[in-house]
């Protein structure tokens, strides 16, 4: 079943069963060089770009400063097969490419798209692998209407099917980052040479 390209005028949202909270270890891979660099706790605000599932910016792509991004993943090994997966090449210098891991300042209260949400409200489980100029109008809905209580969306890697987590501003308005960074390292550093060792022998990409 495909997703609607438009959402209905409100969702159905049961707190009970929709939604779940997240207090575990979270990695992120991002460029430190270039134009399009990030700080480890930093949402993108240029936004949507086409490729990206969750993008909530409205069209046309712009820089919203109210309304940020940011893709994690539980796992490094999602995270890096995330990022990678157009090539299913690791290239460990492009961009001062960086992974980081951090702990949540606070429990983050995400939307879970493996529930029955999706279809209750006439999408499906789909939602999570469907075509992106949909799923980025629904990501879109979700923030306009529940962006106050809601951090971000729980959904699953298409990838590996490991779970993945989308970050919406109010990871930034009720702070949920802490102060310090628990790992970080550029993917080139010695440091993180067993993480991608990891990566390419779960996923079968190879790195540069």
């Amino acid at each position: 079943m495909k997703v609607p390209a438009f959402s209905p005028d409100t969702f159905i949202l049961d707190p009970t069963s929709h939604v779940r909270t997240l207090s575990g270890s979270l990695w992120r891979v991002f460029r430190t060089e270039g134009a399009h660099s990030l700080a480890w706790n930093e949402l993108r605000h240029y936004g949507p770009i086409p490729n990206m599932r969750f993008d909530p910016q409205p069209p046309p792509t712009g820089t919203y400063l109210d309304i940020g991004v940011m893709y994690a993943a539980t796992r490094p090994v999602t995270a890096l097969g995330e990022v990678y997966q157009a090539t299913r090449v690791i290239d460990r210098s492009m961009g001062g490419a960086t992974i980081a891991s951090w702990i949540p300042s606070r429990p983050l209260v995400l939307l879970d798209l493996t529930s029955n949400w999706p279809v209750v409200n006439g999408a499906a489980a789909a939602m999570m692998m469907n075509e992106k100029a949909s799923t980025q109008a629904w990501a879109r809905a979700i923030c306009e209407r529940h962006g106050d209580v809601l951090d971000g969306l729980y959904h699953q890697s298409t990838i590996n099917n490991e779970p993945l987590v989308t970050l919406f501003s109010r990871t930034k308005r009720v702070s949920a980052f802490p102060a310090r960074v628990r790992f970080s390292a550029r993917l080139s550093d010695v440091t993180a040479d067993e993480i991608v060792a990891q990566a390419t022998k779960n996923l079968g990409y190879a790195s540069l």
